[in-house]
């Protein structure tokens, strides 16, 4: 029984071993955030990830639902001749890339992904993966490659709501070949990307001397610069957040009641659909909005009684957003009016089945915008004692009506005395 297990135990191990080594010789190289993977000694993989980022903005920094928006790739030879000095004053010249490099996967966000926000943005990033193992290399060197991006959702990024980057479309791949042991193999030792096509510096050379090549800035993918160049930024989506809230004053008799709400969501630039994550605080209630067009205008009716709220987070800048209530109480009237909006409701006296004065906020597209919080505040208005004058009005209209025929009668027998 010992030996079984020994053996079984041994068998164990040298499947994990196998395991282990299937894995690592399986494993795809990953560009870091310098945008430089390998070194003169190193043996890559011959699939590469980079990167594709949206950067994501809330005030709150709120969880969001994200646009619906894909993007594809693809790769081809790039340009011969441009010079690379590294730090050791090593110099050589880019080779044109050759052809079998392949990207075949899409990258695609949906509104059953959630991005992750911060007030001043946060990356939210999914692996783009190049494949370059039909390539088959001529020689040593370092090859250059062009990668291009595109979106492929039948929309454009504004009409998914999302900002163009500043940054352009088109990354540019140095791929570092070396001799391999074999004669006729050649092995991968190094990848670095850029966000333009000039020359490069690898180390601390100084290019600012005049006597070294322009530097290019290296990236990892379709992500925000690592360099300090503020203007080189990913694609974004910005976002704000909405709260709606009741208060009552002077009935104590309808605390609990809970007043009808029309809000109104439009954004025509927006195209695709839009999903808002919604929730209530108090006495209120909400029905999920759920994703729907936002183009045409997108509208949710919730219930808030007093001292309830409720709460729309994501929603696009430059999305204007209409909120008015209804009194659904038939014993009582209030005077209606909202603070904290961008455009308040203005002040206006609501009897049964009547809907308030609309208030309004928005959000400038492309920016970062604020958290909103508009309160509608109603005042119980006192009707006045005017029962005996309702109940003798009747009969002073008929007087009237009496007097007014007797003085045309009376007119009528005098002109004709006469």
């Amino acid at each position: 029984m010992k030996r079984i297990l020994r053996k079984a135990a041994g068998l164990f191990v040298a499947a994990a071993m196998v395991t282990a080594m299937g894995v690592t010789a399986l494993a795809d190289t990953e560009l870091p955030g310098s945008g430089v993977a390998g070194s003169k000694t190193a043996t890559l993989e011959t699939t590469l990830v980079i990167y594709k980022e949206i950067t994501a903005y809330n005030p709150d920094g709120l969880d969001v639902q994200a646009p619906i928006i894909s993007y594809s790739y693809s790769i081809a030879p790039g340009d011969a001749d441009k010079q690379i000095t590294d730090a050791d004053d090593i110099s050589v010249k880019t080779k044109a890339g050759l052809t079998g490099a392949t990207i075949t996967e899409t990258v695609a966000w949906g509104n059953t992904d959630v991005l992750e926000t911060a007030s001043d943005g946060k990356a939210n990033v999914k692996p783009i993966k190049i494949d370059f193992s039909g390539v088959t290399f001529t020689g040593a060197g370092v090859y250059r490659y062009v990668i291009e991006e595109s979106v492929t959702t039948g929309y454009n990024k504004a009409e998914s709501g999302i900002t163009e980057g500043g940054i352009s479309e088109t990354r540019y791949l140095d791929v570092y070949v070396r001799d391999g042991d074999q004669s006729g193999e050649y092995i991968i030792y190094g990848y670095v990307l850029f966000e333009n096509n000039n020359a490069h510096i690898d180390g601390t050379s100084d290019a600012s001397a005049g006597t070294k090549p322009a530097d290019a800035v290296k990236t990892q993918g379709f992500v925000d610069a690592t360099s300090t160049d503020a203007d080189l930024t990913a694609d974004s989506y910005y976002t704000y957040n909405l709260t709606v809230g009741k208060t009552l004053e002077n009935d104590n008799a309808h605390t609990d009641n809970k007043f009808i709400f029309n809000v109104k969501f439009t954004n025509t630039a927006i195209k695709q659909k839009v999903d808002l994550v919604s929730s209530v605080d108090g006495t209120a209630t909400l029905t999920e909005i759920g994703a729907a067009n936002i183009n045409e205008g997108l509208t949710s009716e919730p219930t808030i009684a007093n001292g309830g709220s409720v709460k729309y987070v994501g929603i696009p800048c430059g999305t204007t957003v209409e909120i008015y209530e209804v009194n659904n109480v038939e014993t009582a009237a209030y005077k209606s009016s909202s603070s904290g909006a961008d455009t308040d409701a203005a002040e206006k006296v609501i009897n049964y089945d009547v809907a308030s004065e609309t208030a309004s906020v928005s959000c400038d597209a492309n920016d970062t915008g604020d958290a909103k919080e508009v309160m509608f505040t109603n005042t119980l208005e006192l009707i006045s004692p005017t029962g005996v004058a309702m109940a003798i009005l009747p009969f002073v209209i008929l007087l009237g009506f009496g007097i007014g025929f007797m003085v045309i009668s009376t007119t009528k027998r005098r002109e004709e005395q006469a």
